[in-house]
Formats: C-alpha cells, structure tokens, sequence
C-alpha cells in the first residue's frame, strides 16, 4: 500500500521553537565528506562536469536509495563527468557509508562544488525527505525529527549563486518552498504542489514514487530537463491514478538565466 506522511505537527512545532535551520548534535565517527566518494578532479577536461549533491535528510530506505540511485543513474546516462558528493542520515551499520547529512555536511558539499566548479560545469542538488508547508523534516537515526525551514536552506545553498543549478526536492509540501528558493540560475523541481503530499514514503520502501519516476525519467539518454521532468510528472500521475490517490502535481520552477540548460539535450 502507498502512504504519504500526513501534515507535520510536530515539525510546524519544531519551527516555532527552532526559529530558522535546524542544528542536530555532534555525530562522533563521522566518516570524512570524501573518503568513501569520488575525489573531486581539478583538471580541466573535455567533459563538463555535474557536481551532485545528495542530501538523504530522513532515517529511512528510500530517502537513502532516492539520492544514491538517481547518482548512479545519471552517471550512466548523462553527457556530464558526474562527481557524487552525498550525505544521508540513514545507516543500517555501525560504520556508515556517506557521512550525516547535518548543517556542517551540507556547507562542506555545497563549498566543495562552489570552488571545484568551473564555467560549464552544473550543480545538481536533489534532496530526499518528508515535508510539511514550508519546511522539510530531518531525521538523523532514532531521534526526533526536526526542521529545515526553507529559508534556512535557501542560506545554505546560496554560496552557489553564480553556478548554473538544478535542485530537486522530494517531499511532500514541496511546492511550498519555491518561492525563498528562486534565484535566475537555478532550475527548481519539486515532488508535489504546495498543497499537496506527494507519496511512497512508507517505511521499508525501496523508493518513493517521485524517487522511482526520476529513475525512469532520467534512464534514456539525450533528454533535455524539460522532457525529463514531463516524464516524471506523468509517471507520477500514472501511478497516482492507478493507486486512486490525490493528485501531488510536481512543480517546475526556471530561472531566466538557465532556459538554455532547460532545453539542453544533455541528459
């Protein structure tokens, strides 16, 4: 059976009381942000390169699954020389693959592509989690969860302004961040409308519904984003329909300096 995570109460709390971006505590043995990821080239060459951000911010499967497999995908598929840069707070082990997707992860991701990129090069950012009308939950093993408003995120993905950027956000609510998110380089995605869930994120999962179409979206070769991104919409509404649930309606948002990278068969 599909599920969707109804409305967070606990997270509109978590807001009131956190009063911006939400800070999880010290994460003893973390590994380092890129010891088990592909070391980021500095050498300039015929390819252009994508430097993908995942951010696996919920303690479950398919949030985990969501942003390594879409990685794997596009590494086959796209035209980019594509450099995986992945944080996730899921870990079934003791010795965890990607390091906690925290505050001081997520700077060190986005620095990392902000200084290795080069003109050319894109910056894809694609995030995995549950969500509630303008902010998105994280969960970090068996904790409580907590919020990352979207003006919080907007902050830590702004050293990126002036690098050509895709952001995707799977969640449900996720339309409702677009709008602190715009910026004139940046390509906004997101899994729902703002009044709306989007599903599959049922515990044990192995990918939401979103998360499954971007796979299908992304799998043939020569797309430009705009035909990828319909693919999705109607993969989603498909499955939708097929399962007699409401409709989420993914949202995309361009901005006015990267229509070219919209319509691009690059992908």
């Amino acid at each position: 059976m599909k599920h969707s995570i109804a409305p967070f109460a606990f997270l509109l709390l978590a807001v009131a009381w956190l009063g911006g971006c939400a800070q999880s505590g010290p994460s003893p043995q973390q590994p380092s942000l890129l010891a088990a990821q592909q070391t980021v080239s500095t050498e300039t060459g015929e390819r252009k390169r994508l430097f993908y951000i995942g951010l696996a911010l919920y303690a479950e499967t398919w949030s985990e699954n969501d942003v390594v497999e879409l990685a794997d995908e596009l590494r086959q598929t796209s035209d980019f020389e594509v450099v995986p840069l992945i944080a996730s707070n899921f870990s079934a082990t003791p010795k965890r693959k990607y390091p906690i997707a925290d505050d001081k992860a997520i700077a060190k991701l986005v620095n990392t592509a902000t200084e290795a990129a080069k003109p050319g090069d894109v910056v894809f950012v694609h995030i995995s989690t549950h969500g509630a009308r303008g902010v998105l939950a994280r969960q970090v093993g068996d904790k409580e969860p907590t919020a990352i408003t979207a003006r919080a995120l907007a902050h830590q993905l702004a050293p990126l302004a002036g690098h050509p950027t895709v952001l995707v956000i799977s969640a449900c609510y996720s339309g409702s961040l677009i709008a602190d998110l715009r910026a004139p380089d940046r390509i906004i995605v997101t899994a729902a409308r703002a009044d709306r869930s989007s599903f599959g994120c049922a515990a044990g999962n192995r990918h939401t519904d979103f998360g499954d179409a971007e796979l299908h979206g992304f799998a043939e070769r020569g797309r430009s984003l705009r035909q990828v991104f319909a693919a999705i919409r109607d993969d989603v509404a498909r499955m939708e329909q097929k399962d007699r649930l409401k409709p989420s309606e993914p949202q995309v948002w361009v901005g006015a300096d990267v229509t070219d990278l919209y319509d691009a068969p690059a992908f």
